[in-house]
């Protein structure tokens, strides 16, 4: 079975174990183009605007596809089409000013602009992909395919990619990283330059 099955397939049997709750919502689909749908393991719905995120939906986007979702702390994902990511958890306090937040990609592209969730002191935010994991620290970040299996590219803040063979900071807007495969480490850091960054975002831009 691909990794990427596995990984959906795992977090996925936390909610059939408890059909009888009712997942909280984390946020709100806020733009779309195309289609896409959320699926909590047992059941697939299919999005508009204004519909609700729920924790441990796995989200999903179709061809020519994308979609802008907001979390309730400010945190925005923006989807490629052909994408699935997981939202494995998600948490915030505003009150306490305190929460997590994980997200699994599947399959796809992605743009994430932390909120306040990402920012706490203790990084609670984290992006898992089938090769690497990616640590937020108040950031702006595009991660998927691109010239690699899997890409990262730092836009705005701090990030460090870790695979089980070593991790990366990246610290400077305009550097980048990849994983070839499940069992290497991510590349040293390095400056994408204006056509490989214009290629990341032309995979989650929106149609005008």
């Amino acid at each position: 079975m691909p990794v990427r099955h596995v990984l959906i397939a795992a977090l996925l049997s936390l909610a059939i174990l408890v059909p009888q709750v009712r997942a909280e919502d984390a946020g709100k689909v806020v733009r779309l183009q195309g289609r896409a749908e959320a699926s909590d393991g047992r059941a697939s719905r299919s999005l508009a605007v204004g519909d609700p995120v729920r924790v441990a939906e796995s989200l999903r986007t179709g061809p020519g596809s994308r979609l802008l979702v907001h979390f309730d702390d400010g945190m925005e994902l923006t989807l490629s089409d052909g994408a699935e990511i997981v939202v494995a958890a998600f948490q915030w306090d505003r009150a306490k000013e305190t929460g997590k937040a994980e997200l699994a990609l599947a399959q796809g592209a992605f743009l994430l602009r932390s909120g306040a969730v990402g920012k706490l002191a203790d990084h609670p935010l984290t992006v898992k992909t089938p090769l690497a994991s990616v640590g937020v620290r108040g950031t702006q970040f595009w991660g998927g395919p691109l010239d690699a299996p899997l890409s990262v590219l730092l836009i705005e803040g701090a990030i460090v990619v870790s695979s089980p063979s070593g991790s990366v900071e990246l610290g400077t807007p305009g550097e980048g990283t990849s994983v070839s495969d499940a069992g290497s480490a991510p590349m040293p850091p390095s400056y994408w330059g204006a056509e490989r960054i214009g290629r990341a975002f032309s995979t989650v831009s929106f149609k005008e």
